[in-house]
């Protein structure tokens, strides 16, 4: 697998195409993508097909700023992007990273973001976090991504998605449903992400639980838990992806 990675400078604002690889993968920061072969009982739940072999994903940043917002007991220092696919396929693991550096231009630190998959036509309302201690140090950022141009096998057969629903609490979104083994064989490793939109069908995050060892004939009642911080109330949807892939 080639991975290549391009640089976008200091507070710069452009449209600009994140370098693509072959390939899947991903890991909490704010990380998707939709259920083909499962079916759902909630109103707060969508499902779609995003297995395909065809097609590209295109990946581009579109808009990208430094945001400050000063709270009563804490600061909070964040990258606010808009991430839009482009293309007609799914994307894979889609990473983000900001460098941070202070007024005197030294480094400080860097942090990620991630996303799971991103549809094609999707956008991404993506926050890359400084998470050091002393937020107001930053002044400047620089901001990178990069993306696997393929989603590694999605809703793989023998694993059904029996349901899911959604409760948005005010401190996270949680989604709760059931996978079934349908098939006779024991699954190593089973996943489910769930990815979170607005009423607009923006993008907010994703995030996802896993177990191992699911034998044929078994049903594993999972939950998803997705902090949103002050977007939180803004959770309307989800889609699920069901995945046998690390």
């Amino acid at each position: 697998m080639n991975r290549r990675r391009l640089l976008y400078s200091s507070g710069l604002v452009m449209a600009s195409t994140l370098a693509g690889c072959t390939g899947g993968g991903s890991e909490e920061a704010e990380g998707g993508t939709r259920d083909s072969n499962s079916s759902s009982d909630s109103n707060n739940s969508t499902t779609n097909d995003e297995g395909t072999d065809e097609g590209t994903s295109a990946i581009e940043i579109v808009d990208h700023e430094l945001i400050v917002d000063e709270g009563d007991y804490i600061t909070d220092v964040y990258v606010e992007a808009l991430i839009e696919n482009t293309g007609d396929a799914p994307s894979g693991n889609i990473e983000l990273q900001a460098d941070w550096y202070n007024a005197d231009g030294n480094y400080l630190d860097n942090d990620i973001g991630w996303l799971i998959s991103l549809a094609p036509g999707e956008s991404w309302e993506a926050r890359v976090y400084y998470l050091g201690s002393n937020p107001e140090e930053v002044e400047d950022y620089e901001f990178e991504g990069e993306f696997d141009e393929e989603l590694t096998n999605p809703n793989p057969d023998g694993l059904e998605l029996l349901g899911s629903e959604m409760e948005v609490g005010e401190d996270e979104a949680v989604v709760t449903g059931e996978i079934e083994n349908t098939s006779d064989e024991t699954e190593d490793y089973v996943a489910a992400v769930a990815k979170i939109y607005d009423e607009e069908g923006v993008v907010l995050g994703d995030n996802y639980t896993n177990v191992t060892e699911l034998r044929g004939g078994e049903t594993w009642s999972f939950e998803v838990s997705w902090r949103g911080r002050d977007r939180t109330d803004r959770a309307a949807t989800h889609e699920l992806l069901v995945s046998n892939t690390t």
